[in-house]
């Protein structure tokens, strides 16, 4: 039997060799051609003697198939139709759903929590607290809140039969659909919403907007956002970016182009060398001072916007190393089989820089605060960053451990000019709680904008 296997595994190595020699000499046609004979054998010789249980082959072709994608990159991926269809639901950002809100922890019936006293459904006589019972004449026991979702949305505004209970009283109801949609950007007119103890915006010139993700309205409700702005006589602006891992990017260049002067936003590159240019007309910027806030989960679409802010000087970036997400992918059906998502072009800002396994470097960087330990050198540059975010000065004249003593006096500490476990404790909860109070990123880029 060793020798069996001994031999086996001989065959597989020479078989393989081959492979690869004769593979790399093929046209890209030949290759694929090839490589499914190859795959159909292996297929075969799984049906003629898997001992393991019945075989489905449908089920084999999917795992070939995402395990190949799956190699390409952390972008590629595989999905089938049904697997596509619940991606391509869940990218809606208008739909069709009842008017209240509903609790699912009971394990039960779903019950209504939440019903505005303006809406149809409570004018109706529906309350919180109802029971629903049944959806379009199925029981709803038990149901998820996903499978739930499924049920009662639509695209279109209609109504739908609910059987809702309250005790022993149960009775019928054609419940209305009404308009939902998922918005991506945040504009805030008065900036001291955000004041802190250690901080207070009380510049009325300056507005803040956040895009959270770039979906199907973005571009359109940043219009609205920036003529809101307008309107108030804003002069100055924060887009914040942080947090925002990418989405569309057609939305992400119609964001650019309403901020972006005139030239270059990107351009891309695929595989053949084609090169594609996206282009601002912008002739005069909407403001005269503009802060871009950036942090490490800062990625693709949204990098789009800060690397082309940058380059064109028409903003600070102001944060953390963006994440350096600078490939695009393309989404590619096959019938019967499913859908491949893989990478397919990468872009360049405005000067050439490439952002891909890179990310955008801030004008202005603000540093992660970590705690610091007692087993932190004196003059290690996270006790330095520890000591000044305290508000301590350190250079020359006002060395680590001088300041560390001036901290242990002010806090009624031994003065030991040392980080011992006291001292460690006491900068380390100050740190925590000013953090838990204030947004370094968010002050620094306002006074930025003010300096």
């Amino acid at each position: 039997m060793k020798r069996l296997i001994l031999c086996f595994a001989a065959v597989l190595i020479m078989t393989a060799s081959v492979w690869a020699e004769d593979m790399s000499e093929m046209t890209p046609q030949e290759q694929a051609d090839t490589a499914g004979a190859y795959f159909g054998e292996i297929i075969k010789y799984i049906q003629e003697n898997y001992m393991g249980g019945e075989v489905d082959t449908d089920e084999l072709v999917h795992a070939a198939v995402r395990a190949v994608v799956g190699e390409l990159d952390e972008y590629s991926d595989y999905l089938t139709n049904e697997e596509y269809a619940l991606v391509k639901e869940s990218e809606r950002t208008v739909w069709y759903a009842p008017e209240f809100e509903c609790d699912f922890s009971g394990g039960g019936y779903p019950v209504i929590s939440e019903l505005a006293t303006s809406s149809k459904a409570y004018q109706d006589g529906i309350r919180v607290g109802d029971e629903i019972r049944a959806i379009k004449g199925v029981s709803s026991y038990a149901i998820g809140e996903e499978e739930y979702f499924a049920s009662v949305t639509s695209d279109i505004a209609e109504s739908i039969d609910m059987r809702i209970a309250r005790g022993d009283n149960v009775k019928d109801y054609s419940i209305s659909l009404v308009r939902n949609e998922l918005h991506s950007v945040t504009a805030v007119n008065d900036m001291s919403t955000f004041d802190s103890n250690s901080q207070k915006y009380t510049d009325g010139s300056v507005g803040y907007i956040k895009i959270s993700t770039f979906i199907n309205n973005t571009s359109s409700d940043f219009t609205k956002a920036l003529n809101e702005f307008k309107a108030a006589g804003k002069t100055k602006l924060i887009l914040d970016l942080r947090g925002n891992t990418g989405g569309y990017v057609d939305e992400a260049i119609n964001v650019a182009k309403q901020i972006v002067p005139s030239g270059i936003i990107i351009t891309t590159r695929d595989k053949k060398g084609n090169i594609t240019t996206y282009t601002s007309d912008l002739k005069v910027t909407p403001y005269e001072e503009c802060v871009v806030l950036v942090d490490s989960l800062t990625a693709s679409s949204a990098e789009i916007v800060a690397s082309a802010m940058q380059d064109s000087g028409a903003a600070t970036i102001v944060g953390e190393q963006t994440y350096g997400k600078g490939v695009m992918q393309s989404v590619m059906e096959f019938d019967d089989i499913g859908v491949v998502k893989m990478t397919t072009l990468e872009y360049s800002s405005r000067y050439g820089k490439k952002i891909n396994g890179i990310g955008i470097t801030p004008d202005v960087t603000v540093d992660k605060i970590l705690f610091v330990s007692e087993e932190d050198a004196l003059d290690s540059e996270n006790v330095i960053e520890a000591l000044r975010f305290l508000g301590f000065r350190v250079d020359e004249n006002n060395s680590v451990e001088r300041n560390l003593g001036r901290y242990q006096a002010e806090m009624g500490l031994e003065v030991t000019y040392k980080l011992d476990g006291p001292t460690v404790s006491a900068m380390n909860y100050e740190i925590y709680t000013e953090l838990m109070e204030s947004d370094r990123i968010l002050a620094i880029g306002y006074m930025n904008l003010l300096a």
